[in-house]
């Protein structure tokens, strides 16, 4: 077998794993029998358990945050740009909520600002500040900035805890139709 198909099947083994156990859950033991491996094979390609974990944390939140696939979104103005991108990222949030808390544990249960996610955030932030200048955004750079953190802190909260209002507001958080109503409602209040 060919070792860059081996290895990304255990990368989706560990992603499946981290999804049904949570990141501190997951074992070798199991992330080798749902990648249908032995432990030896996983040993072989990451040398560790850390190792596995931290090449799956990276090349997940390359996936969620990847500016090529970012690029390819729809909306032709800052506020459709905004709207497309945050739906995407909420979307790819709710659909694999285990990957999302676990880039976010060492975060909050550590307090570790140098972790792989804070770095990624803060340079997508960047990136699609440029963007919505680039369609058209009246605010100035700093408000945009603030509005886009805005936006990103209520998305990942939804993500991190969608059933906290729930019950509240009557929001299905897994609903697509309720996920964009929610985006957009944040989008026209702080980019407008």
């Amino acid at each position: 077998m060919d070792t860059t198909a081996t290895e990304e099947k255990i990368i989706t083994a560990t992603v499946e794993c981290i999804e049904k156990y949570g990141i501190k859950g997951t074992t070798i033991r199991q992330i080798a029998e749902t990648a249908g491996v032995n432990i030896a094979a996983i040993n072989y390609y990451f040398r560790s358990k850390d190792v596995l974990i931290d090449r799956c944390m990276k090349t997940t939140l390359k996936n969620a945050f990847d500016w090529e696939d970012i690029e390819k979104l729809p909306g032709g103005n800052a506020i459709e740009r905004c709207k497309a991108v945050f739906t995407d990222i909420m979307k790819g949030g709710l659909d694999y909520p285990g990957i999302s808390r676990a880039h976010f544990y060492d975060l909050l249960v550590e307090g570790d600002y140098e972790s792989q996610l804070v770095t990624v955030l803060n340079e997508f932030i960047e990136k699609l500040v440029i963007d919505l200048k680039a369609r058209g955004s009246a605010l100035s750079e700093e408000e945009l900035y603030l509005a886009c953190i805005q936006i990103m802190n209520a998305v990942m909260m939804h993500v991190l805890m969608p059933k906290t209002f729930a019950a509240r507001f009557g929001m299905d958080p897994q609903d697509k139709d309720t996920a964009v109503e929610y985006v957009n409602r944040l989008v026209d209040r702080l980019l407008e």
